[in-house]
C-alpha cells in the first residue's frame, strides 16, 4: 500500500484501542455500508496480520475500507484522497492570541454543531467531524500555553467523550473505552470537575452494558462525589444510571426512588439537541420513563415496563431519534415477555428501522434478543420479517 506500511496500520489500530477481530468487524460493517463484499471473518483477520506484519500490500478495495474508518487523515494536502480531512496547518504555532481565541470559538460552536448532526444523522455521519477536530485539537496541544492551553483542554475532553459515544453507538466499545480515558485524561489534567465526573458517568454506562451492577453502582457514587454541586440534569442522568445497578440487583425500591429522584431532576422537554443545555440535558422526563421500563424489564416486571415504554415514546423529544428507537426495542422485548410476539415484531421491526437509518449498531444489538426469543413463532409473519431484516443486518 503505498505510503503507509504495516507499522503504521498497527499504531493505527492500536490508538483506537482496537485488537485485530475488532479491526476486522469494523472493516466488514464498513463494506456493508459500501455494498462490497470481504473475506470471511476467520480470513480477514489472517490478511489484516500479514498487512501488518507487511507480508502482503493492501488491494485498493481495502484500502478505501480503512480510509474509511479514518485511515490516513494525517496526510499531506498533496497526498490526502478526495474527501479526506487535510492535514493538520503547520502555521498554528505561529497564531496570535487573537486568532487562537478565534478558533477555540470556532471549535466550540463546531461541536454543538456535530452533536445536532449526531442526534440528526447518527454516528456515521458525525464520527468524521469528531475525528478531524480531535486532530486539529491534539496538534493544539502541542503548541498551546497556558492560559490558552486550559481552554484547549476542555475542548479536547468534550471532543474525545464525544467521539466515546459514537464509537459506542456505532457498537466499537473497544475504541469508546479507549475515548472515554483520553476524555478522562485530559478532564485530569484541567481540574474540571463537572468533566470528570461526566466521563465517570460514561464509564459506568460501558459497566451497565456488561451487566456489572458492582461497578455501576460505583461509578455512579464515583461520578455523584466527583462532580460536587451539579446541575439538575446531569444529576438525573446519575441516579438513573443508579437506578440500573439497582436494578441488576434485582432491588426494586431503591431503584424506584432512584428514578422518582431522576424525575424531579430531569431535562427540560423542549431540549434543543444541541448539548446546550450542558451535560444530561438529554434527560427529559420521558428519557427518565424509558429508563424506569427498561428499569421493570430487568426486575422482571413487563408488563409494567409496557406502560412506561408507550407513554416515554410518546413524550420523547423528536430530536433524539435514537432514544425512540432504544425504547422501541425494550418495548418489543416487554411485548415478548407477555406473550404478544407479533406486536413484539412489529415494534422490533420499527426500532431496527431506526437503527439502520442511524447507522445504530447498538439499537441493532439490543433488537437481536427479541429476535431469538420469538424463534418459537417463526410461522407469525411479522416474526418472519423481522428474522429476514436481521439476517441482513449482522453486527459482526
Amino acid at each position: 500500500m503505498p505510503g503507509i506500511d504495516g507499522s503504521a496500520l498497527r499504531e493505527w489500530r492500536r490508538s483506537r484501542g482496537w485488537d485485530v477481530p475488532e479491526v476486522a468487524r469494523q472493516l466488514r460493517r464498513a463494506a456493508r455500508e459500501a455494498g462490497v463484499s470481504v473475506a470471511a471473518p476467520a480470513g480477514l483477520i489472517r490478511m489484516i496480520y500479514a498487512w501488518e506484519r507487511g507480508d502482503h500490500d493492501l488491494s485498493e478495495r481495502y484500502e478505501l475500507l480503512y480510509r474509511s474508518l479514518g485511515l490516513g487523515a494525517g496526510k499531506p494536502d498533496s497526498e490526502a484522497e478526495p474527501g479526506q480531512q487535510p492535514a493538520i496547518p503547520s502555521r498554528l504555532a505561529s497564531l496570535s492570541a487573537g486568532q487562537l481565541d478565534e478558533l477555540i470559538g470556532l471549535l466550540d460552536d463546531q461541536w454543538h454543531a456535530l452533536v445536532r448532526t449526531d442526534n440528526l444523522l447518527g454516528p456515521r455521519y458525525a464520527l468524521a467531524g469528531v475525528r478531524g477536530q480531535l486532530g486539529l485539537i491534539e496538534a493544539l496541544l502541542r503548541t498551546a500555553r497556558p492560559p490558552a492551553r486550559h481552554q484547549v483542554l476542555q475542548l479536547a475532553a468534550r471532543y474525545a467523550e464525544s467521539a466515546a459515544w459514537l464509537h459506542e453507538d456505532s457498537g466499537d466499545l473497544p475504541g469508546a473505552r479507549y475515548w472515554t480515558g483520553r476524555s478522562m485524561e485530559w478532564a485530569l489534567e484541567t481540574g474540571e470537575r463537572l468533566m470528570m465526573s461526566w466521563v465517570l458517568y460514561r464509564r459506568g454506562e460501558h459497566a451497565a452494558a456488561d451487566g456489572d451492577p458492582a461497578a455501576v453502582a460505583g461509578l455512579a457514587g464515583a461520578a455523584r462525589r466527583e462532580g460536587g454541586d451539579l446541575p439538575g440534569p446531569m444529576l438525573a442522568a446519575i441516579f438513573q444510571q443508579e437506578a440500573h445497578a439497582h436494578a441488576l440487583d434485582g432491588a426494586e425500591v431503591p431503584c424506584l426512588a432512584a428514578l422518582d429522584q431522576a424525575l424531579e431532576r430531569a431535562a427540560s422537554p423542549d431540549d434543543p439537541g444541541d448539548a446546550s443545555g450542558g451535560h444530561g440535558s438529554f434527560c427529559t422526563p420521558a428519557y427518565v420513563e424509558m429508563q424506569r421500563g427498561r428499569c421493570w424489564l430487568r426486575l422482571g416486571r413487563p408488563a409494567d415496563a409496557v406502560t412506561a415504554l408507550q407513554g416515554a415514546i410518546a413524550g420523547l423529544p423528536a430530536v433524539y431519534r435514537r432514544d425512540r428507537g432504544v425504547a422501541l426495542s425494550a418495548l418489543a422485548s416487554a411485548y415478548a415477555a407477555t406473550g404478544e410476539p407479533g406486536e413484539a415484531a412489529s415494534t422490533a421491526m420499527q426500532a431496527l428501522d431506526v437503527a439502520r437509518d442511524a447507522g445504530s449498531e447498538r439499537i441493532v444489538a439490543m433488537v437481536i434478543p427479541v429476535a431469538t426469543a420469538l424463534a418459537p413463532h417463526q410461522h407469525i409473519e411479522a416474526v418472519g420479517r423481522l428474522r429476514e431484516a436481521l439476517a441482513g443486518t449482522s453486527t459482526a
